[in-house]
């Protein structure tokens, strides 16, 4: 259920917009624990500016963090500081009257030279930012270029039939092609949107819209490669709930997730442009779009807290500057799209110019730009077929998720 659901079934929705308590304590929660090092340095020194201390806070796994912000909103009980998600997942949450309108400090931020308003626009919503962007990352392969060199692969692949061959070529080697978790209780929708968007840009961001049906032929046709790719062995165990070890015990080749991670295989001492590298996933044909997942994640700042502390207002601009970014860098190799910062390693510096280059056409994720009343109900449909990918399963989730998707349009 979305946060505005829960809110509105307790009666509680004008209590939120216009109460005024908020928590008392100064927190950050967030459910990303594998960058807690990083979000610490950057509150640490956003709290120093603002004359007070600013703890953090980790709520994980991401299904769990998202049921304990429902009850903090629902209970009129909001940290100071959290993180959240950009698109559809941010405009519900800004019709709560829970954020903070962020207008004046992104104004000096884009006038420092720190950001662009291009980058404002990934956290607004009607021309209003309501966050401090916390990752700007690019969605990529990663792979293991002992494994490609194993396996007799010598430059990454530029199409899908290239692809395809090339995961041939690393099961001979004895490596699982591709590195395939469930885990957090959002992961199941990556290959399924992937493969979407590589058969029909058009059709991806139609499912996210109502105007595409989640059985219709471009999904039907995800659904099937999806299933091929599992029957010739492609993928690892989806029930493994360590979802990078795979990739940095050397099973698995490959890993299609956000450049974010890339801090999380150096941390597992994997070194970035050495032991791994990336590439743009291909469409499923040559007459597709080549596209690429832009995600942004936002810090969102308690509306209430920042108009009972204007000093709060000092930790925001803290947030935003270029010193910020580089601890976050630093610590955990996140990237902030600070323009003044560095790339805080080679697979990030690599990834935008690689990008820069290619020029795909930029989509919002996925799991931003769908309904959250309708995301955890689609997801668990598209995990139930990665438990079971037979085509059985395939033709049963793609029924669910129509019928949760047309139940949806036809009640807005």
């Amino acid at each position: 259920m979305s946060l505005i659901k829960t809110i509105a079934a307790l009666g509680l929705l004008s209590a939120v917009s216009a109460g005024t308590a908020y928590a008392q304590d100064l927190t950050l929660y967030s459910d990303k624990t594998e960058w807690n090092p990083g979000i610490t340095a950057v509150m640490t020194a956003a709290g120093t500016e603002a004359g007070t201390t600013i703890k953090v806070q980790d709520v994980t796994p991401t299904d769990k963090y998202q049921a304990f912000m429902q009850t903090s909103i629902a209970g009129n009980n909001v940290p100071a500081f959290f993180t959240w998600w950009n698109g559809n997942q941010l405009s519900d949450l800004v019709a709560t009257g829970v954020a903070a309108d962020l207008t004046p400090y992104w104004d000096k931020a884009i006038a420092d030279g720190d950001f662009s308003a291009a980058q404002r626009d990934l956290v607004s919503v009607d021309g209003k930012p309501y966050g401090v962007l916390l990752n700007v990352a690019n969605w990529v392969v990663f792979y293991n270029t002992a494994a490609f060199e194993k396996a007799g692969i010598a430059a990454p692949p530029t199409t899908w039939e290239e692809l395809m061959a090339d995961a041939d070529k690393l099961k001979a080697a004895g490596y699982t092609p591709f590195n395939a978790p469930t885990s957090g209780g959002w992961m199941p929708f990556i290959w399924f949107s992937q493969l979407v968007l590589g058969t029909s840009p058009d059709a991806f961001v139609g499912l996210t819209d109502g105007s595409v049906a989640y059985d219709g032929p471009e999904v039907q046709n995800a659904f099937k490669v999806w299933g091929d790719m599992y029957a010739k062995g492609y993928f690892t165990d989806p029930r493994e709930q360590d979802d990078q070890k795979f990739f940095v015990d050397g099973t698995a080749a490959m890993y299609l997730i956000g450049d974010w991670h890339s801090g999380s295989f150096a941390a597992a001492g994997m070194k970035p442009g050495e032991d791994f590298k990336t590439f743009l996933m291909p469409a499923l044909t040559p007459d597709v779009q080549q596209a690429v997942i832009v995600e942004a994640s936002p810090i969102v700042v308690s509306a209430q807290a920042l108009a009972a502390n204007a000093d709060l207002g000092k930790a925001v601009q803290s947030m935003m500057g270029a010193d910020a970014s580089n601890a976050l860098g630093s610590a955990v190799q996140v990237y902030n799209g600070n323009l003044k910062a560095a790339a805080p390693n080679a697979t990030i510096e690599a990834n935008k110019e690689m990008v820069a280059a290619a020029k795909p056409r930029a989509l919002v994720r996925w799991w931003e730009a769908v309904p959250s009343q309708i995301q955890g109900d689609l997801v668990a449909a598209m995990g139930s077929f990665m438990l079971d990918p037979t085509p059985e399963t395939a033709a049963k989730s793609m029924s669910t998720m129509q019928a949760i998707n047309a139940d949806y349009w036809a009640n807005k």
